[in-house]
């Protein structure tokens, strides 16, 4: 189990661990999310308060797992996840990194720090290979990616249907330590 013991304080917010009781408040973040930001994967409607509560209660089963949340006044204003590939012996240096802050506490310099806080725990638990992917018009996580020394490793044309345009997703990677990077 991988528990974050700390508990930050972030410009007047706090970074803690997510717990199963965080259920309802992460359902009505991932909710407004949804809701005002097409660049997530996920609609309203494919979003329940059961799935939000088992996915926390998993994640804080599994090793190589960080899920964090970050509160404004007692409340949950977003959330960040890190997660290993640890399924396949190949694969356990790898690490992806999701991020979600409800609109109106966007555009305050929260989400490069939190995802600065994702960064650094997936160096320390291990992580080679640190990656993430956004809409290629979501313009604010490119250039956290891009400022956390993140680059650009290509595009899937395509890969998100919203209405009725298609839209293509870029991923982003890091490498850390001294391994050579082939390009």
């Amino acid at each position: 189990m991988s528990l974050f013991s700390e508990r930050l304080e972030l410009d007047g917010y706090v970074v803690r661990q997510a717990f199963p009781e965080d259920a309802e408040a992460l359902y009505k973040v991932r909710i407004e999310v949804a809701k005002h930001c097409d660049t997530v994967l996920s609609t309203p409607e494919e979003i329940s308060l059961e799935s939000i509560r088992t996915w926390i209660e998993d994640w804080l089963k599994r090793d190589k797992r960080l899920f964090l949340v970050l509160e404004h006044e007692g409340e949950i204003v977003g959330q960040l996840w890190v997660w290993f590939y640890d399924s396949k012996e190949k694969l356990k240096h790898v690490a992806e990194i999701g991020l979600e802050i409800v609109p109106r506490h966007q555009g305050k310099g929260l989400g490069k720090k939190l995802f600065k806080i994702g960064v650094d725990w997936a160096e320390e638990n291990g992580a080679v290979r640190i990656q993430a992917e956004t809409l290629e018009r979501n313009i604010a996580v490119i250039k956290i990616m891009e400022e956390c020394g993140f680059k650009l490793e290509g595009k899937r044309y395509a890969f998100v249907k919203n209405g009725d345009r298609y839209e293509n997703a870029v991923s982003y990677y890091k490498i850390v330590g001294d391994i050579s990077e082939k390009e």
